[in-house]
């Protein structure tokens, strides 16, 4: 059977996003939830499938939903985890697409926030028909997503693009989450 809809999450270092869309990209129904008000990431992610449900009850069922597509800070399409997001409440490596697969029982795949949003510009945005270009990503973090011959540049592990932690100014430099300046 043919699955008509697929969800988007955008996990960002304040607010994360949820959005489904059909096979046009169109939004059908989005929402959001506070990220940073969450100390663990269990009871995020609890809160997080509450919403993934409860947008799922307002257009369909969740056997017609082909996947999750989760963009994050510091996301590793490699390994599915977040890891060491300065910007997040969570320290350390998240197994973040496997916790999520494992409350909602539908196939997620993660990538780092500036690459979602780069994949995004290529298949229904300004990128589309673009074989080469960079998309930068500029909120609670930096980052980049590098299309080369319309294919995504991970990198060897994973963070090809990641610009968030370039020490730019040690001295008077802002704190960044991570504890270091700059």
């Amino acid at each position: 059977m043919d699955k008509p809809y697929a969800i988007g999450v955008d996990v960002g270092g304040t607010n994360t996003v949820v959005g489904i869309v059909d096979k046009r990209g169109q939004i059908l129904v989005n929402g959001s939830i506070k990220t940073a008000k969450h100390a663990e990431v269990e009871e995020y992610l609890d809160e997080l499938t509450n919403l993934i449900d409860e947008l799922i009850g307002k257009i369909t069922t969740k056997d017609q939903i082909k996947g999750i597509g989760a963009g994050t800070p510091n996301g590793n399409y490699f390994t599915g985890s977040i890891e060491f997001a300065p910007n997040l409440p969570w320290k350390g490596v998240i197994p973040f697409a496997q916790l999520l697969e494992d409350r909602t029982g539908i196939p997620v795949a993660l990538t780092n926030d500036a690459n979602a949003a780069a994949i995004g510009e290529m298949t229904y945005g300004a990128a589309r028909g673009m074989k080469d270009f960079i998309v930068i990503t500029l909120g609670t973090g930096v980052g980049s997503g590098i299309v080369v011959n319309g294919q995504l540049v991970y990198g060897n592990d994973g963070f090809a693009g990641e610009l968030g932690h370039i020490i730019i100014r040690r001295e008077n430099g802002r704190i960044c989450g991570c504890g270091r300046k700059g």
